[in-house]
């Protein structure tokens, strides 16, 4: 059974990356309006990622309307098709993903901000590309923790929180989950940490069985007249207290 749902869903995930190729020629410029055609066809091809993965999404809280940095928790390379299949979001990304083949072609076409790596002006320079992003009415999602977690919250950075700040939009906290049968935060088959490589995690995602995401959006903060390291803590301090009533 494991090798026959490995077989059906390697499949469907090379047509819905083909599909995605051609929706990408068709409808994106780089950019994500909240709004229009190209968000609601990158929804649904992320969605359609999450589908051939046979992973369930359950959905708490409503997402902010207004323009709004969301700021999340990262336990796995699925959390951006998690996310991007219920929002319109630019995602940031390190700068050495445009270069990936494909997917990086897909990125940047959606609109991906990417951080530069090394310099002193480098966190400005990232703060100042998401500014601009929302300050075009844009979503964008941040990870502020830097890496992937096995579940256990990593502090916020709050540097890049100061594009909020800039742009006087809101900040979101937004909780990830991929619970387990004994309610762990991040299902083993999902976890992306350590030695594990990209190619063998992909692997664990297609050959389990019963995954389900979690997307919790919690109360949304005015970042006006705030400091970057309150909005890094007070969204830190969201998601723990989430994870602690709902473990």
């Amino acid at each position: 059974m494991p090798l026959a749902r490995i077989v059906y869903r390697s499949a469907l995930l090379v047509m819905v990356i083909s599909t995605g190729c051609f929706l990408t020629l068709a409808f994106q410029r780089g950019t994500m309006s909240r709004q229009g055609i190209a968000s609601k066809v990158t929804c649904w091809w992320h969605k359609r990622i999450v589908d051939a993965l046979g992973i369930k999404i359950r959905i708490h809280g409503n997402a902010s309307n207004t323009t709004t940095l969301f700021v999340a928790n990262h336990l796995s390379w699925l959390d951006i098709h998690i996310v991007g299949s219920q929002l319109p979001v630019r995602f940031l990304s390190r700068a050495e993903v445009q270069h990936w083949p494909v997917f990086g072609w897909l990125a940047s076409k959606a609109g991906t901000l990417y951080i530069p790596r090394g310099g002193k002006n480098a966190a400005a320079e990232a703060s100042r590309v998401m500014q601009q992003a929302l300050s075009n009415n844009q979503h964008v999602v941040l990870f502020p923790e830097s890496t992937t977690s096995n579940g256990e919250i990593k502090r916020f950075h709050g540097r890049l929180m100061q594009s909020a700040i800039d742009a006087q939009c809101l900040l979101q906290p937004v909780a990830i989950r991929y619970p387990d049968r004994h309610n762990n935060i991040v299902h083993a088959s999902v976890s992306y940490t350590g030695e594990i490589s990209f190619m063998q995690s992909v692997k664990n995602v297609i050959s389990a069985k019963g995954i389900e995401a979690e997307l919790y959006f919690l109360e949304p903060i005015n970042a006006c007249n705030k400091s970057r390291d309150e909005l890094a803590r007070y969204a830190e301090a969201q998601i723990k207290t989430l994870f602690t009533s709902a473990g």
